[in-house]
């Protein structure tokens, strides 16, 4: 479905990745695993484009490299960000209509809303700014992004600010969207999200350090990579 060939990243004349290699295959859930502050974010932004890279990158056999992050989303890449952004005097109503375009259903909203235990009458007229809290956002984030039906989703630490019932919902949601032939890239250090993956990438300072099995790669980074004060020393 998704594959990436030699992606080189710069930032300000800094190398942040090099000879990134990987390939996504159709309803296969992704894994990259690394410490904090290792550019994680910064290789899913550059997936759907919101950094420039030199690279090859083809979903479904067709190249996108010089496709920009409003056509990559329209060819069905579509990122869910950490932090969930705020809109003032936008009620949640408008945002995820807005989101949802000609994907919109209020009764399968009330339905996701349901599974998260939230009222959907309750909280489409309310704001979505910092009256809420951070969890209430997230869950609206997830509820919005997944009716979207994306071919690959990017989740960069989707659950963060979910307590341990959410988690657990957000589990088996992926789960069915995988039985659908969605794939994803996930980063997460949660070890039950890390056990959903097929396959993955361990990346240390911005480079590769092994792919494959996501078991094997979680073993190494449990025993190697969360024992290594320099975090790159892999002798």
């Amino acid at each position: 479905m998704l594959k990436i060939n030699n992606l080189n990243t710069k930032i300000n004349n800094k190398k942040i990745l090099e000879n990134i290699n990987c390939e996504i295959k159709k309803w296969e859930i992704f894994w990259l695993l690394w410490h904090n502050g290792s550019w994680k974010t910064t290789l899913l932004k550059t997936i759907i484009w919101l950094i420039s890279s030199n690279w090859e990158i083809f979903l479904n056999n067709e190249n996108i490299e010089n496709l920009k992050v409003e056509k990559r989303a329209n060819k069905w890449i579509w990122y869910i960000m950490q932090e969930v952004p705020e809109y003032v005097g936008i009620s949640i109503f408008m945002y995820v209509k807005a989101i949802l375009k000609n994907n919109f259903n209020e009764k399968k909203l009330e339905e996701y809303f349901n599974l998260f235990w939230l009222n959907w009458n309750t909280y489409k007229n309310r704001n979505l700014d910092n009256h809420l809290s951070g969890w209430e956002k997230k869950k609206i984030e997830i509820i919005t992004n997944f009716m979207m039906n994306k071919q690959i989703y990017l989740l960069d630490e989707i659950e963060t600010a979910l307590d341990t019932t959410s988690r657990q919902i957000l589990i088996n949601i992926i789960k069915q969207k995988k039985e659908e032939w969605i794939s994803f890239i996930i980063v997460s250090h949660n070890q039950d999200l890390i056990n959903l993956s097929d396959n993955g990438l361990l990346l240390c300072n911005g480079k590769i350090q092994k792919a494959g099995k996501i078991k094997e790669l979680n073993n190494l980074y449990l025993w190697k990579c969360e024992n290594c004060k320099l975090q790159n020393n892999c002798k």
